[in-house]
Formats: C-alpha cells, sequence, structure tokens
C-alpha cells in the first residue's frame, strides 16, 4: 500500500513539474537570438557615458548591445539616427539575465524562459507580463549618455 502511495505522489511530482515547465515556455531558446556584444561605459554623478563611433556594436540603426558599467549592466538599442533606448538588463519574470537580441525582429530575448522584449521594454512575448524598466538616454558628438 505504501509502495502505491509512493508511486501516485510521483506520478502528480512529474505531472506539477510538467505544467510549471509548459507555463514558462517550452521552447526558450529563439535560435534567431544571438549574443549580445558587451560596450563599456563609466559612471559619473548618476550618468552612464559610451562612445559610439563607427566601430562601436552600437553604430548602426537597429543594433544592440550589453552596457556594462560600474556596478551593473544595462541593455541599449539604437532605434534611429541619433536615437537610442537604455533598459534594465533583468528579465521581469523570474531576473535573469537577458543576454540575446534577435536583430530580425528587433527583440531582447531572455534565454531563461523564453521572454522577449522590445526596444523600448514593452513584452512582446512571455512568460514575463511585465516591461523592462527604461533609463532616459541622450546622444550627442559620439557619446550615447544614460540616466541610471
Amino acid at each position: 500500500m505504501l509502495t502505491s502511495f509512493y508511486a501516485a505522489a510521483a506520478v502528480v511530482g512529474a505531472g506539477t513539474l510538467a505544467s510549471f515547465l509548459e507555463s514558462c515556455g517550452t521552447n526558450p531558446i529563439d535560435s534567431n537570438a544571438a549574443n549580445l556584444a558587451t560596450v563599456q561605459g563609466t559612471l559619473s554623478n548618476g550618468f552612464i557615458t559610451v562612445t559610439v563611433d563607427s566601430s562601436s556594436p552600437l553604430a548602426n540603426v537597429g543594433s544592440a548591445a550589453m552596457v556594462q558599467y560600474p556596478g551593473g549592466v544595462l541593455l541599449a538599442a539604437h532605434t534611429a539616427q541619433n536615437t537610442f533606448t537604455a533598459l534594465s538588463s533583468i528579465c521581469t519574470h523570474q531576473q535573469c539575465q537577458i543576454s540575446n537580441y534577435d536583430s530580425s525582429n528587433k527583440n531582447f530575448v531572455c534565454l531563461c524562459h523564453g521572454s522577449q522584449f522590445a526596444t523600448n521594454g514593452q513584452v512582446t512575448q512571455g512568460p514575463a507580463s511585465s516591461s523592462l524598466a527604461q533609463h532616459a538616454t541622450s546622444f550627442a558628438n559620439n557619446q550615447l549618455t544614460i540616466r541610471t
């Protein structure tokens, strides 16, 4: 009788695990998503600055990169001529580090469970249901400035 109890518990547990995994996405890896290049930023008085010249991974409209600075990492995207967005790099689903970008769809991709975010931070594919936090940006003289 005790063996039947353990067998039943194992079946229920397996079903619960399968449901949990399904709710987090059955195919978390987007085959179009590539690892983001990393650029270094400097932090001073609450602002991060990044040089964006012709050799930068952020040089072209439509490009994206991880901005690493003392104390953290942000996501940056070059969305139009002289226009950039900067976002939190922590997925709002289960706080994984977002490190991939699908350049064909212009989405940041979290490989943990498959959430995707537009360059404005909005969720385009769950399981995440909240947008990424946005940071104000400005661009002049090849310098991207991001408010922390």
